[in-house]
């Protein structure tokens, strides 16, 4: 099996945090949506990678309940409803992103002014189920993430945008918030399931990944210089 390319822009070493000088510089604000976008061509390559929809869906006994598809899915969702919450048409026309639930107005009407709204609880339509158990269906809708995402290369001023982002704890709670902001939060979501996504490809599956994937940006950073990952790859004994 081909070994998935390491994203390069999520680990490049940013002068903002370098503890050896006193630097000033900041990232472009940019540098989120770069991020963002090595995380989706990291996801991607790994897709492109997998053989077959089995390795998709290969329900894990480290992560019970868990498998490749399920993890992409929810990564891909999550980007969906930042996505879907600034732009109108994200979707694409008729599309309702709330099922059958008649009480979904009621609830996505929480924040009541013009300020877009983020609601990552949002009820999907049953044609997303797909998204975990095909790999084409898969690959999809990561595709579709990153052309949204390469969609706000052009406006770094936009990153600054407020949005509300409803809540359900389980009241109904809703908080001020920005594009940028939110987009970071997708991204370190991203993270936390390709963490899991990796512990089931490389101990269950065998599928070998670069020690960048599901490895947050800051820890890679700040790892000391020449440190090497282990040697010795287990696979677990289910």
């Amino acid at each position: 099996m081909t070994r998935p390319t390491s994203p390069s822009a999520a680990t490049q070493r940013s002068p903002a945090i370098d503890h050896l000088s006193h630097a000033t510089a900041s990232d472009d604000p940019l540098a989120l949506v770069h991020t963002s976008l090595a995380l989706l061509d990291a996801g991607l390559d790994l897709l492109a990678a997998l053989e077959d929809d089995a390795q998709l869906t290969h329900m894990s006994l480290l992560i019970p309940g868990g498998s490749v598809g399920k993890h992409f899915r929810h990564v891909a969702e999550t980007f969906d409803a930042l996505l879907a919450a600034v732009d109108p048409e994200y979707h694409g026309p008729g599309y309702h992103g709330h099922g059958e639930d008649p009480g979904y107005h009621g609830h996505a009407q929480a924040c009541k002014d013009t300020t877009p709204v983020v609601d990552y609880d949002i009820l999907l339509p049953r044609s997303r189920e797909a998204v975990a158990r095909d790999l084409d269906a898969c690959r999809a809708a990561m595709g579709k993430v990153r052309a949204g995402l390469r969609g706000m290369l052009g406006n770094a001023a936009g990153l600054a945008r407020e949005v509300e982002v409803l809540a359900v704890t389980p009241s109904q709670q809703c908080m001020r918030s920005t594009l940028a902001r939110e987009l970071w939060f997708c991204a370190l979501h991203a993270i936390h399931h390709y963490t899991m996504i990796r512990t089931i490809c490389v101990h269950e599956l065998g599928i070998a990944l670069p020690v960048e994937f599901g490895t947050a940006p800051a820890t890679l950073l700040l790892r000391p210089r020449g440190w090497k990952p282990p040697v010795e790859v287990w696979k677990a004994k289910l």
